[in-house]
């Protein structure tokens, strides 16, 4: 008998799985301050746009500055997309293992799908949507910042 035929006919013992379900939620919890870090660099850089704006006022810089800001505002909505999956993920495995431990809760249920048309589903709201939609309100912020400093340089141009 191989050491693989050994292990796999085994059942893992309790305390495996409340060390797994342990890290499970860890990595879940993780996951989630990621995807809050994220936003908050994102909100941070929109506030620092607007600093720049306003202390150097040169069009070119703050243009530059708008055109970084909707391509980190994207990678958020990318990572907060891609932790949705990974959500979803854990909290299966975790609902295995509450089953498995005899603790599951009938009321837990597993995190929704979303996409990036989900930010204009109003009538559903949870955090990741709300972190989409506030990386989505970043968005169209520096896409407002660019297309009136782009405007100016043109000006300055004529």
């Amino acid at each position: 008998m191989t050491l693989d035929s050994q292990t796999s006919s085994k059942k893992p013992t309790e305390e495996v799985l409340l060390k797994v379900l342990e890290i499970q939620w860890q990595d879940h919890f993780h996951t989630r301050s990621q995807t809050w870090k994220a936003l908050e660099m994102t909100a941070i850089l929109a506030v620092a746009l607007v600093g720049i704006d306003w202390r150097i006022d040169k069009p070119i810089v703050t243009i530059v500055s708008a055109a970084l800001l909707l391509l980190v505002a994207q990678f958020g909505i990318q990572i907060a997309l891609r932790h949705r999956k990974v959500e979803q993920t854990k909290f299966r495995i975790i609902v295995s293992i509450e089953e498995q431990l005899g603790i599951a809760d009938p009321d837990l249920k597993p995190p929704e799908s979303i996409s990036w048309w989900s930010i204009f589903l109003f009538r559903r709201s949870n955090t990741s949507l709300f972190i989409l939609r506030m990386l989505f309100v970043v968005q169209l912020f520096s896409v407002g910042y660019l297309v009136l400093r782009l405007l100016d340089f043109l000006n300055l141009l004529a």
